[in-house]
């Protein structure tokens, strides 16, 4: 079996994966001509805590991440706004203002919280096309208008990795446009929004035309969220790096 296992994925300045090499957490950024080609089943890639990062201890097959890790994972902090192991935290979280924003995936409207000073590089992180910051709230007043803004308008609360390979190319700013609108036009919501929010667009090295790819053999160009763009004489490929988190690779020269 091949030694590197792949923990993560990143693309908010350049593509960089992190991953175990044994026992060791690296990361590697991907750039230039590369080449990893991934094999096995998916197996669990631990769990992050407050300062460091744990390998599974059941060594579990068949997903990413298993229950055990999943119920310890610090990053519950940040999406569900769950303190349950880390009750420490809470109270410095509950002074922390946060900032509420939309992305446009196509015709599809996700809603997220991140900080404020964080909110392109988590759009590029997640490679949405259109965003803008409509609210700023503190605590977890901030996580409750998240669920209600999702139940209320149907937004997203996620976008998998196959569903932006799908609306490559299908950018739509009139999608982020309305959704803003009938915010603004719906109250209570409306006593919460940001003066004149607007969308704004953020560029990605998207080729016209490209193959998918299940491993990555070329020149890399760059990434778009989860989907690494490379090419070599036979074409243009793109992976879909979230697909691939929890497998195992090897790096060919």
């Amino acid at each position: 079996m091949a030694p590197n296992h792949l923990i993560s994925f990143s693309s908010a300045e350049k593509p960089q994966i992190t991953y175990w090499e044994r026992d060791e957490e690296k990361t590697a950024v991907i750039e230039g001509e590369a080449s990893l080609l991934f094999e096995g089943r998916k197996s669990c890639v631990g769990f992050r805590g407050r300062r460091n990062r744990h390998r599974c201890p059941y060594h579990y097959e068949g997903r990413v991440q298993c229950p055990f890790c999943g119920s310890k994972d610090i990053s519950r902090i940040y999406t569900r706004h769950d303190f349950r192991g880390y009750e420490e935290l809470e109270e410095e979280f509950s002074k922390h203002r946060f900032s509420i924003y939309l992305v446009s995936f196509g015709e599809r409207i996700k809603c997220g919280v991140t900080h404020q000073e964080r909110i392109e590089q988590r759009v590029r992180e997640q490679g949405a096309d259109y965003y803008s910051e409509i609210m700023r709230l503190q605590g977890a007043e901030a996580y409750e208008m998240e669920r209600l803004l999702q139940s209320h308008f149907g937004f997203s609360n996620a976008v998998q990795g196959r569903t932006k390979l799908k609306l490559l190319g299908q950018e739509n700013e009139a999608a982020l446009e309305n959704a803003i609108k009938e915010i603004e036009s719906t109250p209570p919501f409306n006593e919460y929004m940001l003066d004149a929010p607007m969308p704004r667009k953020l560029d990605y090295p998207v080729p016209e035309k490209c193959t998918i790819s299940d491993c990555i053999r070329g020149e890399v160009k760059g990434a778009k969220g989860p989907l690494l763009f490379f090419e070599n004489s036979e074409g243009a490929y793109v992976t879909n790096m979230n697909a691939m988190k929890g497998m195992f690779f090897s790096i060919k020269e």
